[in-house]
């Protein structure tokens, strides 16, 4: 619980941005009586921008997402993230269409990172990433919490949880770096009432969930950020490895033509998962992983995961998705990176 005497304002000050926390308590209404016991902290600090910061504190070598991340461990104010709890009573109230829908539907919008999360769970069953049963599962209560939605939620069969799934995908290849990836699925996972899933007797995700052989009901789960590795041109093999190709809705009538960015541009996920494999890097981050499962004695470890192309001849086309294409269109497997296990 963050303490009046040492203020959520310590981490603005310790990375030189005091500016970020006063448009911070601007835009979620933080008070000084949410310094301590309240929630807009620790529900809203993902968003903040400097979470999304990529340079050096100015006049430090340190990078801004180590120094936050070690302000959160070192100050206590991971702790905060203890006070949330689920408030929304019925997160699988919404039933989503999975069957007979039409591609093209499905991909003239430009919210590309939804349109892949709805992909994956119409393929249901990930290699290397567990089974899908669920995309975009509402948290809030009511349209004034600043709650967001969890992109998918997973069952993960080797290991017996429920997979927290925080998907970082862009075309043009996403920029948001670990830490909010974390500190987002973290804040999801906290505001997700798992009881639900046994309760519900009507979803057809979680029902077909319950109909595999492996499945069986825990309160446990995991947290997985999953990203893309880069997004390449069509000469760097990016006809064969990006993740969609139907990308392009500004022209409904280009929506059947593959679409590839000016360059191959690596995502910053991946970039910074390389570094955190290495033990004499992003120590910080690594800290802050291992802090929040030792204070959470349900979550079993966090996972980074790759996600990647099927190989063509393993495609097998999306059940339920009319004008499925094996040129413009892709079956998925993924890749775990790395994986920090709980020590509990």
């Amino acid at each position: 619980m963050v303490d009046c005497k040492m203020s959520i304002k310590k981490i603005f000050d310790r990375i030189k941005r005091v500016d970020k926390f006063d448009e911070f308590i601007t835009t979620y209404g933080l008070t000084a009586s949410d310094e301590k016991g309240g929630t807009k902290f620790a529900a809203n600090f993902y968003k903040s921008s400097v979470v999304n910061y990529k340079g050096c504190v100015k006049d430090y070598k340190n990078l801004y997402s180590e120094v936050i991340a070690e302000t959160l461990v070192n100050d206590n104010f991971i702790k905060d993230w203890l006070n949330l709890i689920p408030v929304r009573p019925e997160h699988f109230k919404i039933n989503h269409p999975n069957k007979d829908e039409c591609l093209e539907s499905i991909k003239i919008t430009n919210r590309k990172e939804e349109i892949l999360a709805k992909l994956l769970f119409y393929q249901s069953n990930i290699d290397g990433l567990g089974y899908i049963f669920d995309y975009q599962t509402p948290l809030k209560k009511t349209k004034n919490d600043s709650y967001g939605k969890i992109d998918l939620l997973g069952y993960n069969v080797d290991d017996k949880c429920y997979s927290v799934i925080e998907l970082k995908y862009r075309p043009s290849g996403s920029e948001e770096t670990l830490l909010r990836c974390v500190l987002e699925a973290y804040t999801y996972y906290k505001l997700l009432d798992l009881k639900q899933i046994k309760a519900d007797v009507a979803h057809e995700g979680i029902n077909n969930l319950k109909k595999l052989s492996e499945y069986k009901h825990t309160d446990e789960a995991e947290l997985v950020v999953l990203f893309d590795e880069k997004s390449c041109t069509k000469e760097d093999g990016g006809d064969k490895t990006n993740l969609m190709l139907r990308i392009d809705s500004s022209e409904p009538n280009k929506v059947n033509e593959p679409n590839y960015p000016s360059k191959t541009v690596v995502s910053q996920q991946y970039k910074e998962c390389q570094e955190l494999i290495n033990p004499s890097k992003r120590k910080a981050l690594r800290a802050l992983c291992e802090a929040i499962l030792k204070q959470e004695s349900k979550l079993k470890q966090i996972r980074f995961v790759v996600l990647r192309t099927e190989d063509i001849d393993k495609a097998v086309p999306l059940k339920n998705v009319q004008k499925w294409s094996s040129e413009l269109d892709r079956s998925y497997r993924a890749e775990t990176l790395l994986t920090i296990p709980s020590k509990g």
